[in-house]
């Protein structure tokens, strides 16, 4: 994990130290350097029921209203979210990246999958309702390699803060809608 520093495994602690407690920020690098994993994680509250907050978040369709980066998405006119759903989205920095629905238990789980050249990302939401609406947690990781290792790094490293804020966004505008 972290950066790679051509040096040989860590050791143990020595003269009766403990490992350090805390956990280790995510993230995974093959044995031979190729591919860097990031991950995230984080939660956001919405004012919104559990099924309102499920059936809008996901709907690659209202992708462009609530997410900050993107500037649209090409989805089959007509069609429904559902497992195995493909869609392009077309991101503020021209970045085009195909994704897929790889998991859908509605109210409780969405998981999408997407690629664009070097770069591979996962994202999840798990829904859980609250006394004011519902709670989304947020995970997913981004993954590169060769060239694309260190934008895919540093993409994960900043995917968090990002998704949070376009999560908080998309409940705001559901908050707005049930006014």
């Amino acid at each position: 994990m972290g950066p790679d520093l051509r040096r040989g495994p860590a050791t143990a602690a020595s003269g009766g130290r403990r490992a350090h407690p805390l956990p280790l920020r995510r993230g995974l690098r093959t044995t031979d350097g190729g591919d860097v994993l990031t991950g995230f994680r984080t939660s956001v509250d919405l004012p919104v029921p559990v099924e309102v907050a499920y059936a809008y978040l996901s709907d690659p369709r209202n992708r462009p209203e609530w997410q900050s980066s993107l500037r649209s998405v090409t989805v089959p006119a007509g069609e429904e979210p559902h497992l195995g759903q493909r869609w392009q989205e077309t991101t503020t920095v021209g970045v085009r990246p195909r994704l897929e629905i790889v998991e859908m238990d509605p109210p409780h789980v969405w998981t999408e999958r997407g690629w664009w050249r070097g770069v591979e990302a996962t994202l999840s939401l798990r829904f859980a309702r609250t006394p004011r609406g519902c709670r989304v947690d947020v995970s997913g990781d981004v993954g590169g390699r060769g060239a694309w290792r260190v934008p895919a790094s540093v993409a994960g490293r900043l995917a968090g803060l990002a998704i949070a804020a376009d999560v908080r966004r998309a409940g705001r505008i559901l908050a707005r809608r049930t006014d």
